[in-house]
């Protein structure tokens, strides 16, 4: 069976220098260069402009069943700067892709990458890439560059125009601040790269973007914006596990709806690559077979068992084809003559 997955990354080279040599790092924070060296030892990463790379991707594509990729910026993206050189970096991201999109229009489609520190450019970036590079949604990186959540008022034209646009955002990880970094994932006890990697990929940044949605249920901001999608990965980020808690002891007068049902409304979930049943059995109790996407996190996730998990779950052939690519052909309105 044939799968459009959802959350697969695309890098630059150009882009990345400049973002390491913009960047200054924070003593405090995660180390970042221990970040990504663990992450390219466990991946074998590349950048994508490198012909090679492109080739093993659309190799893993062909093996593994993938008909459509929708492409969006890997670890340590722009959006996290701040400034002029954030928005110019964003817009050559999101240029370079829709090029690239271009040229294989029924293998691959993009999400932008926005210059979120700088929320009304942001907005009017995130329209642009939509209108007129003919994009699917925005991939949101962590939060905002000294620390707030977007459920924080200056954020607002971000979720406007998303609504507006019926384009939906997906709530990805990043490196949590270096507070939380020193107090809950450092120690003496243990290597830098086991703390980085804690902090991290290994189980931190998961539960921030957990944090990050249930935050912006609570700001209200789907009472708001009552068509606004969004997508989270990794099986929920840990929110699923605890959404009959938060409808229990969770409450707060101000939202029109329990938080669970917020939550099935306005969430799509993928398992990013952890093709696990548990997880997806929690997630199909929640939210049901038509909130489910599918998504590899290629290439930091290269599972073996891409084209035959949905198999092992006891669907029904139905199921299956809106996991594996219906619902991704309505949500991104996908022509699935041309795909």
């Amino acid at each position: 069976m044939q799968s459009i997955t959802t959350e697969e990354h695309f890098i630059l080279t150009d882009v990345q220098e400049a973002i390491m040599e913009l960047n200054k790092p924070d003593p405090d924070g995660v180390p970042l260069k221990t970040m990504l060296a663990a992450l390219e030892e466990k991946t074998g990463f590349a950048h994508e402009d490198d012909l090679d790379e492109h080739k093993k991707r659309i190799k893993f594509m062909n093996d593994n069943d993938i008909r459509m990729q929708i492409l969006s910026y890997g670890n340590n993206p722009p959006s996290n700067l701040t400034g002029e050189k954030a928005i110019e970096l964003c817009q050559l991201y999101n240029d370079v892709l829709h090029e690239y999109v271009e040229l294989r229009p029924t293998r691959f489609q993009g999400f932008a990458v926005l210059p979120i520190n700088e929320p009304e450019a942001a907005a009017e970036e995130f329209r642009r890439c939509i209108n007129e590079l003919g994009m699917k949604g925005a991939l949101i990186a962590g939060r905002g560059h000294d620390g707030t959540f977007l459920d924080h008022p200056q954020y607002e034209p971000i979720f406007k125009a998303a609504s507006e646009l019926n384009a939906p955002i997906y709530l990805h990880p990043a490196p949590v601040t270096p507070e939380i970094y020193q107090s809950y994932y450092k120690s003496p006890s243990y290597d830098e790269v086991t703390s980085s990697t804690f902090a991290c990929f290994g189980y931190g940044w998961h539960t921030d973007v957990g944090v990050h949605a249930v935050r912006l249920v609570l700001s209200g901001l789907f009472d708001r914006y009552p068509n606004l999608e969004m997508i989270i990965g990794h099986w929920g980020e840990f929110v699923p596990f605890f959404l009959e808690r938060m409808d229990q002891a969770l409450l707060d007068s101000k939202l029109e709806h329990p938080i669970s049902t917020y939550f099935e409304k306005h969430f799509y979930i993928t398992p990013s690559g952890m093709f696990t049943k548990p997880q997806f059995d929690m997630v199909r109790h929640y939210f049901g077979i038509d909130k489910i996407l599918y998504a590899v996190d290629y290439p930091y996730i290269k599972p073996d068992d891409v084209s035959t998990f949905l198999d092992t779950l006891g669907l029904t052939e139905e199921e299956k084809e809106k996991i594996a690519y219906k619902n991704a052909e309505k949500l991104f309105n996908i022509d699935t003559e041309q795909s």
